[in-house]
């Protein structure tokens, strides 16, 4: 039996998979991560002045969580694609990029990623037909 075609809608904070056969019947699945925003707090406060040697800026914190709470969020992800012959990638900003370089990196998914491409905001219904459309799937009769 075939692996599903899937796509996956990302930002940093969250993703959808949306998986299509090769009938046209999709699931869509959603993954939540918890990625710290600018502004938020980011979990220790930052001791000496502003610019004092040896102070640590405020903001090496946030991007410490950042980066921790991203390889997070794709290892949870690559729990849950693993089933995937053939992955489409697609959302705005960087976590799109970031989940192919991961990919790519690690043996299972070596030659599985199909495309990586930019796109905005969607509803579950556009997602689901952008990704019948890239793997020239028809929608499911019924």
């Amino acid at each position: 039996m075939a692996k599903p075609n899937l796509g996956i809608w990302l930002d940093h904070r969250e993703a959808y998979l949306i998986w299509v056969d090769e009938n046209g019947e999709a699931e869509v699945q959603h993954a939540e991560g918890d990625y710290p925003e600018e502004g938020q707090k980011a979990g220790r406060a930052v001791a000496g002045r502003a610019g004092a040697y040896g102070a640590v800026a405020p903001h090496a914190h946030l991007e410490e969580k950042q980066r921790r709470e991203a390889k997070r969020f794709y290892d949870k992800l690559f729990r849950a694609v693993r089933r995937a012959e053939r992955i489409y990638i697609f959302g705005p900003g960087k976590a799109r990029e970031e989940l192919a370089r991961r990919l790519q990196e690690h043996k299972d998914f070596v030659g599985h990623i199909r495309a990586v491409e930019s796109a905005e905001k969607m509803t579950h219904a556009q997602m689901t037909a952008r990704v019948r459309t890239f793997f020239g799937v028809p929608r499911a009769a019924g």
